[in-house]
C-alpha cells in the first residue's frame, strides 16, 4: 500500500490526466478518453470543463460549463496531493470558454516544473466541416494562446486546422507543419480534406518537422460524436504501452473506423 495514500482503494499511480467534457450519459470527451485509456490498465485523472446529462444534440440537455473556481481548485488540489508525479500525458479536449484555456495552461506550466518530461497533448474540440464551429470564436484564440504554445501534439480535424494553422494556404501538410515550434512536435490532422478518388477512405496525416505519415481508413457513414475523443484516447493508450506514435496511430485510425461501424473498438482487435 502507498502509505500517503492511505484512504484509496485504488493504489495505482497515475499515468495520465484528461480534461474535456464529461456526461452522464454519452461516449465524448472524458467519457472516451478516459474509459479508452483505462481499458489498458493505466490509471487516469479525469477532470470536466462541463458536466452535461447528455449530447446537446438531443431535445433536451441539463448541466452546464464547471464554475472557473471549481476547476481551477481542482487542478490546484491535484497538485497538493502530489498524485500526478508518475503521470506521462495531459490530454486537453473541449473547452466552454478561452478563460478555461488560461487556467489550464497556466496550472500546466507549474506541473511542467514538477514533472519536466510530462507532454500535453490537445485535442481542439471546435467544429467539424459539416456543422461548422459549435464553439464560441474566442475559443479557438484561447487553444492558440494558452494551449498551443505548452502542447508537443496536437490532434485537430480538417475544419479545426483551418482555425488554427498560422498558414492557411497550400496542402493540408504545408499548414499543419505551420503549426509547428519550439515545443510542438507534431500534429495529427484527422478526416484530413482528401482527393475525389479517396473519398471512400478517411484520411489522417500526421505531420512532424521532418517527415509525414498518412492513415486510410475506410470511410463509414456515421452521425455519431465522439471520433476524435476516440482517437485521442487509443493514441495514448498505445503510447502508454509502449508503442511509436505511427504505430499507435494507425491503430486508434482502426479502431475509430471500427468504433463508427458499431463494432468493438477493443485495441486488443487488432
Amino acid at each position: 500500500m502507498n502509505h500517503s495514500l492511505p484512504y484509496e482503494l485504488d493504489q495505482r499511480s497515475v499515468a495520465a490526466v484528461v480534461i474535456s467534457s464529461q456526461l452522464a450519459f454519452g461516449s465524448v470527451g472524458n467519457n472516451v478518453i478516459a474509459r479508452l485509456i483505462e481499458r489498458h490498465h493505466h490509471r487516469v485523472v479525469a477532470v470536466p470543463t462541463v458536466l452535461l446529462s447528455n449530447l446537446p444534440h438531443y431535445p433536451s440537455l441539463a448541466g452546464g460549463a464547471i464554475d472557473d473556481a471549481w476547476l481551477a481548485g481542482i487542478l490546484e488540489e491535484l497538485l497538493a496531493r502530489e498524485v500526478l508525479l508518475s503521470a506521462t500525458y495531459v490530454c486537453v479536449g473541449y473547452l466552454a470558454h478561452p478563460g478555461q484555456a488560461r487556467i489550464i495552461g497556466e496550472w500546466f506550466t507549474r506541473l511542467k516544473s514538477m514533472i519536466p518530461n510530462i507532454r500535453l497533448i490537445v485535442d481542439p474540440a471546435m467544429g467539424d466541416d459539416d456543422v461548422g464551429l459549435y464553439t464560441a470564436p474566442e475559443v479557438v484564440e484561447g487553444y492558440a494562446e494558452f494551449l498551443m504554445p505548452l502542447a508537443t501534439g496536437m490532434t485537430p480535424n480538417n475544419f479545426e486546422l483551418g482555425l488554427l494553422a498560422s498558414v492557411d494556404s497550400g496542402d493540408v501538410i504545408t499548414r499543419a507543419r505551420g503549426m509547428l515550434g519550439k515545443e510542438l512536435e507534431w500534429v495529427a490532422v484527422t478526416s484530413a480534406s482528401a482527393t475525389e478518388s479517396e473519398q471512400k477512405f478517411v484520411r489522417t496525416l500526421l505531420v512532424t518537422k521532418v517527415n509525414h505519415w498518412e492513415i486510410n481508413t475506410p470511410w463509414v457513414e456515421s452521425r455519431a460524436k465522439g471520433a476524435g475523443d476516440h482517437f485521442l484516447g487509443t493514441t495514448v493508450a498505445g503510447l502508454l504501452d509502449g508503442l511509436e506514435l505511427e504505430a499507435a496511430m494507425e491503430i486508434a485510425a482502426t479502431a475509430t473506423a471500427r468504433a463508427l461501424a458499431g463494432k468493438d473498438p477493443d485495441f486488443a482487435a487488432r
